[in-house]
């Protein structure tokens, strides 16, 4: 098959979007904060906490924390391969390169990983600015669409244990359904959006994207795999540290902190205190403080996901920034001719 002359969305602007000052500034108070509760949450890990377990912490949970924290990587790249596909083919590899890129400048205090998938494919696969946007916000609606699975789930799962007094197949169970159930609802919504007249002028090539049903259920259903890593992570987490938490109370902890990870102000030092605190609450401690305990389970888990996070996006950074600057020499050769 021959390849198009033209790139899809190349008829689109090529302005790249920027951050407004509002924006950044909005990210600065925010990375502020979070950096202070990630502080409290340091000190509360380690001002009157017994650390004997970190020092004799089994490697295979260690190794495993990592391993799962690499695979939600993969699987937060594939979910963005998946929703492109019906407008555009890159490889799936160039998706995992520029997904680690994206994951490691989050870190930052400006978020800057959506922009550097704007610098990336305009820059490199001639998207135009509209047609990335359009992609960007399906990933972010279906990934919402996996939210709202997810926690109706988790409050079904709950309920049917609590007030029902059910057992946990059937919690299970139930909780499955509304997740699946409402998941489903939120992508039927997601793929009529192209039918409203202010997103269908947005779109810029996109409209293929919200068609695919199929291609929409996928990328939520990604998003469910990804998720599933987070509470792998959680529980290698709590048992290295030997905490009282069972697997539906290691679900939800992931989850909170699976929510946070999408806070505008910045996931930052948010996802470590919300864990933390949602932990001490499900172990039944009351009041604002949280035990040490609860404070190292947020800060290992957080720490197994940037052992994976920082090498692989270093990696995936620097391919990307040398695919960026030839071609931008590739686009200034013919001027010098």
């Amino acid at each position: 098959m021959s390849r198009p002359t033209e790139p899809i969305g190349a008829s689109m602007t090529t302005h790249r979007p920027g951050l407004s000052a509002a924006r950044i500034a909005t990210q600065v108070i925010g990375f502020a904060i979070g950096a202070a509760l990630l502080a409290w949450c340091i000190v509360k890990a380690i001002g009157s906490a017994d650390l004997e377990r970190l020092r004799q912490a089994d490697l295979r949970l260690v190794a495993a924390m990592i391993g799962v924290s690499a695979l939600s990587m993969v699987c937060a790249g594939t979910a963005f391969w998946l929703a492109l596909r019906p407008a555009r083919r890159i490889p799936w590899g160039t998706h995992q390169a520029v997904n680690a890129m994206a994951t490691l400048v989050n870190y930052a205090p400006v978020r800057l990983g959506v922009p550097s998938r704007f610098v990336y494919h305009m820059g490199v696969d001639g998207m135009g600015a509209w047609l990335v946007a359009g992609w960007v916000a399906t990933v972010g609606a279906c990934t919402l669409s996996a939210l709202a699975g997810m926690t109706c789930g988790a409050l079904a799962g709950v309920g049917t244990i609590e007030l029902l007094g059910w057992g946990a197949a059937a919690a299970i169970g139930l909780g499955v359904a509304c997740a699946i159930g409402t998941t489903e609802a939120c992508v039927r919504i997601v793929g009529l959006l192209r039918h409203v007249p202010l997103v269908a002028r947005k779109l810029g090539g996109a409209e293929s994207m919200l068609a695919s049903r199929a291609s929409l259920r996928l990328v939520a259903g990604t998003r469910f795999v990804d998720f599933s890593m987070y509470a792998a992570r959680a529980w290698c987490a709590g048992r290295i540290l030997e905490l009282p938490l069972d697997a539906q109370q290691i679900l939800l902890v992931a989850l909170a902190g699976y929510i946070m990870n999408y806070n505008p102000l910045g996931r930052f030092g948010f996802r470590e205190a919300t864990m933390a605190f949602v932990a001490s609450r499900l172990a039944g401690e009351t009041g604002l403080d949280v035990s040490a305990a609860f404070a190292q389970l947020a800060l290992i888990e957080s720490a197994g996901e940037a052992l994976a996070s920082i090498p692989l996006g270093s990696i995936g950074g620097s391919w990307c920034g040398l695919r960026i600057l030839r071609a931008r020499r590739a686009q200034r050769a013919p001027r010098a001719d």
